[in-house]
């Protein structure tokens, strides 16, 4: 199963599901920053947990459904386990000292008992999926019905009468991977993000434009040249342009920031190391064109039309490396590729 399809995973699994209200000392009081800090802690650990958990239903055959629906049951089990450790880490923490804090944690505890009546319904609509029916389409169609659980509403409802909650909603979005799981922040709503795939596509679309521009002025200026020496010049300006160009590629590439998401710095490593391997794959097809010699005007044309067949080759190559990216988690940034108008090209 593709990584892409890990958020619609995370959102049936639900991060604070089934961690029902706990039994620990609630009347214990920390200092607000202590308490986000260990709440955070649980939460790291339950993400690490909870990817774990996911892992048999990310590597199962979805056009196998009745395998898929078991898939999704083992990891059901096994999230049930994270989210445990996560229910005693939660009552281990006591309550912020701050006014409004025996609220705070009466606010979580409400979101548990919510999460795990939807955890319960999933459970039964995803076993009660037909064994013929297409899995993928009738599991997204209960992601897209259930939707997420919104909790930040109920810190907020707690902050108008206890407005120093407002600063533990702060302390806890600090914490930007806290934030996600808690208050299902995406990445697309990130402006860093934002930014880095428009970058990336940017960069992407101004190289692939002017690789296209400069084909089409190659295949006009042969067509016209009735010389031998006519055609070698202008094979050579051609690759020279285009090596101009993919060099670029690499260096607006590399001077983005990585997103501010988990797998951001490997998935940025993917690009950047997909616009080494273009240029190194340019400058050989240029050092090629320079060595070259013809006999003939004919047979200049078509080693000219063999050069560029290479370069469409480089495309197919640029996307095997980007087959990378199916290892990691996009956190939105797949949805932001799909819908920012200067990726559609």
């Amino acid at each position: 199963m593709s990584r892409s399809f890990a958020p619609a995973l995370a959102l049936l699994l639900l991060p604070l599901a089934l961690v029902a209200a706990a039994c620990g000392d609630a009347t214990k009081k920390v200092a607000l920053d202590q308490w986000v800090d260990g709440l955070c802690k649980a939460v790291a650990d339950y993400d690490k947990a909870a990817e774990a958990a996911g892992e048999a239903f990310i590597d199962a055959d979805l056009a196998d459904t009745k395998a898929a629906k078991a898939a999704f049951a083992e990891s059901l089990a096994r999230q049930r386990d994270a989210q445990k450790a996560f229910r005693s880490a939660f009552a281990d923490l006591g309550q912020p000292d701050i006014d409004g804090g025996k609220q705070v944690v009466d606010a979580f505890k409400t979101q548990f008992d919510e999460n795990t009546k939807r955890t319960d319904d999933v459970e039964k609509r995803v076993a009660a999926i037909p064994d013929r029916a297409d899995f993928l389409t009738e599991f997204l169609k209960i992601a897209d019905d259930i939707g997420q659980p919104d909790f930040r509403p109920k810190l907020e409802a707690v902050a108008k009468d206890h407005p120093k909650v407002n600063d533990l909603i702060a302390a806890i979005e600090a914490d930007r991977p806290c934030a996600r799981t808690l208050f299902t922040i995406d990445a697309a709503a990130e402006p860093e993000s934002e930014a880095w795939v428009s970058g990336i596509c940017t960069a992407l679309g101004t190289w692939v434009q002017a690789l296209t521009d400069g084909a089409d002025r190659l295949d006009r200026d042969v067509a016209r040249a009735v010389t031998v020496a006519e055609v070698e010049r202008i094979l050579v300006d051609f690759f020279e342009e285009a090596l101009t160009d993919t060099r670029a590629l690499k260096r607006s590439i590399g001077q983005l920031n990585p997103p501010p998401i988990k797998d951001g710095q490997a998935i940025h490593q993917v690009f950047v190391t997909a616009s080494d391997e273009l240029v190194a794959a340019m400058e050989r097809l240029t050092r090629e064109a320079r060595s070259v010699s013809f006999t003939s005007v004919a047979q200049a044309q078509l080693e000219s039309d063999r050069l560029i067949t290479l370069i469409d080759r480089l495309f197919s190559d640029a996307a095997a490396t980007f087959d990378e990216l199916q290892q990691y988690d996009p956190e939105g940034l797949d949805e932001l590729f799909q819908t920012l108008p200067e990726c559609q090209f």
